[in-house]
Order: C-alpha cells, then structure tokens, then sequence
C-alpha cells in the first residue's frame, strides 16, 4: 500500500476511535432534588445511584444551598459511620466534579445529622475505554483563573495507606 492510502486509513481509524463513546455525560445529583437531607432517606441517593451507569470523565454538579449543606469526601469506614469528622476534602460552595478515575467515591455532608438522614452516596465510575477528547468550551475553562476551576487529588489514608490517588476536577458554577 502506498503511504496516501495507510495515512487514509490512519485517519479513519483515528476518526472513528474518537467518536466512540468519547463524550462525558453531565448528571445533577438528586435531579431536581439536588443537594439536601432526601425525604427518603438514604434510600433516594442509592436509588440515583443506582438508576445511572458512570464512567470515568462523566460530570457530576451538586447543587446546594451554601451555609445550609457542603459535599465531603469521606473514605468508605467513615461513610458507612457517617462520621465527618475527618473527610478527606470539603467543598463549601455547590460545583461540577469530573471524575478522571475508576473507583468507587464516597461522598456525603459535614452539617450534624445530615449524612444520619440520607444526605450521602456511593458513586461507582467505570473505565471509559478511552480518554474524551476535550471540546473547545472544554479548552476554554481549562485555562480560566484558578478561583474558577480547581484540581484536586484525594488520598484516601485509611482504605489505600497513602497510596491510591482519586483525582478528581472540581469547577465552581
């Protein structure tokens, strides 16, 4: 073959790899719920859990009242205790999380009571068999301020023994 038709070829292959299932989904926690104590219980959250099937590079928002719920990430121990004492981050203001890491993460709410009534959730992302290529709306918030956007690296010290990172892109609505 000559080298027009295997840079074809390349290019198709190269096309078609991209296109396939590259796109990150965009999910509200809670739908319309948003960020709060559920009415139902923990029972709510396992059940939006449940109804959604993540992978890695999809996009989370948490929408809430600031002063009134925050989002912590706590190690697995912790969540199943629903202690807050030690998370392992806090965000105090509502945001989208992009999740770049297969794992199962741990969130739930710092404010007394609050993760005892259901205001937490177990969140699986699956490998995505590839890496989305960024939009350029996506290129455009990359290279805003950092009050804006914000990369985190979460080390879980109890489960991983300082060795598994969890990262994770969090940017402020």
């Amino acid at each position: 073959m000559g080298a027009k038709t295997m840079n074809m070829i390349l290019a198709i292959a190269v096309a078609v790899f991209m296109l396939h299932g590259t796109d990150a989904a965009e999910y509200t926690v809670g739908d319309d719920l948003g960020w709060t104590i559920p009415p139902g219980g923990a029972a709510t959250y396992a059940s939006w859990a449940a109804e959604h099937s993540l992978v890695v590079y999809d996009i989370l928002v948490f929408n809430f009242a600031v002063g009134e719920q925050d989002l912590a990430m706590v190690t697995k121990e912790d969540f199943d205790a629903c202690n807050t004492a030690e998370p392992l981050v806090v965000f105090q203001k509502p945001g989208k999380f992009k999740f770049v890491g297969e794992s199962t993460y741990y969130l739930t709410c710092t404010f007394a009571g609050h993760c005892a009534k259901g205001q937490k959730i177990a969140l699986y992302f699956a490998s995505s068999g590839g890496s989305p290529s960024p939009s350029p709306a996506a290129s455009q918030s990359q290279s805003q301020s950092a009050d804006d956007a914000a990369a985190v690296k979460f080390v879980s010290k109890k489960e991983y023994g300082f060795k598994k990172l969890m990262p994770v892109t969090m940017k402020s609505l």
